[in-house]
């Protein structure tokens, strides 16, 4: 069974290395587009302070430009934002000390929590030292925690706070709405070792949030994205996820928490895709007495991205 994407694998597929510049770029916006990726090739991503740069590159190349070269420029940078997490997850998996960081967020605010919790940690852990404080400060700012995913170090991205602050007024509503979308989904990922499994009720509330998004923004440049993206929690909707599974392992028929929510979302979103996607599957397994065959299997498959 397919695994839900989740972490940086997430944002990377989201958006994608892959995508070209003929994709959703015209040929005048071409040359400033270049010269802001050539800046970015410039910066060292082992350096979080690099953000700010490429932050100020943009306001300088493009706040007088059209919406359209905006969202199209912020693409650079949100590639440049995920190479940094990458980077300094790769050089801060090195030092054992900073698993003790795992999971914390909004340490940058300034909060008596943070003190107390400063405190903890120092009881547990003898070789932090303020330094390594500044550094968790620092991550959290530009809206990274660490993390860990199969016993592995990495940074991933946790909160849009950093990006709303900068790009808020320059980005459009439609990418504004995406992005902040995209990483409240990698800051959950199911992947992550200290991630809480996702519900059945956050499944759906997925699913009918990309539908709906879909469906105001037909024209939006990353549309097949956020296709794949809903196609995806449609296959899990029907399959199940790692930790959330839809059929049980003895004898392979729904479980009751599966055919309830099917059922659910028949009678509370009728005129929705998934209401009519779901409602197919659901009578393919109804005449199976609601154990998975091939034409079920076959069916979810269809929403399985290449």
């Amino acid at each position: 069974m397919k695994k839900m994407m989740s972490g940086l694998a997430f944002a990377l597929t989201i958006l994608s290395t892959d995508l070209t510049y003929s994709q959703f770029i015209t040929l005048n916006t071409i040359d400033t587009l270049q010269i802001y990726q050539n800046y970015i090739n410039t910066l060292n991503p082992n350096d979080i302070s690099t953000l700010d740069n490429s932050v100020n590159k943009y306001r300088q190349l493009f706040e007088k430009s059209s919406a359209f070269e905006k969202d199209s420029a912020f693409i650079i940078f949100w590639r440049y934002y995920v190479t940094v997490a990458d980077s300094l997850g790769a050089k801060y998996v090195q030092n054992e000390k900073y698993n003790s960081f795992i999971n914390i967020k909004h340490f940058d605010e300034a909060s008596s929590k943070n003190e107390k919790l400063k405190q903890t940690l120092l009881e547990k852990n003898k070789n932090l030292n303020e330094k390594d404080f500044n550094i968790l400060k620092s991550i959290n700012h530009y809206g990274y925690k660490f993390d860990s995913i199969e016993g592995l170090i990495l940074l991933s991205i946790t909160d849009s706070k950093f990006i709303l602050n900068n790009f808020t007024g320059l980005i459009s509503a439609s990418l504004k709405q995406y992005i902040t979308k995209v990483i409240e989904e990698i800051d959950s990922a199911e992947n992550s070792d200290y991630a809480s499994p996702i519900t059945l009720k956050e499944l759906v509330s997925r699913t009918l949030w990309w539908e709906n998004f879909i469906n105001n923004n037909p024209n939006f440049f990353l549309i097949d994205d956020c296709i794949a993206t809903y196609n995806s929690y449609l296959y899990a909707l029907m399959i199940g996820t790692g930790r959330l599974q839809a059929f049980d392992s003895n004898n392979q028929k729904l479980n009751d928490n599966f055919r309830k929510i099917y059922e659910r979302i028949m009678t509370h979103y009728k005129g929705t895709k998934a209401a009519e996607v779901i409602s197919k599957y659901y009578n393919i397994l109804k005449k199976n007495n609601f154990i998975i065959n091939r034409e079920a299997s076959k069916f979810a498959e269809q929403f399985i991205s290449e």
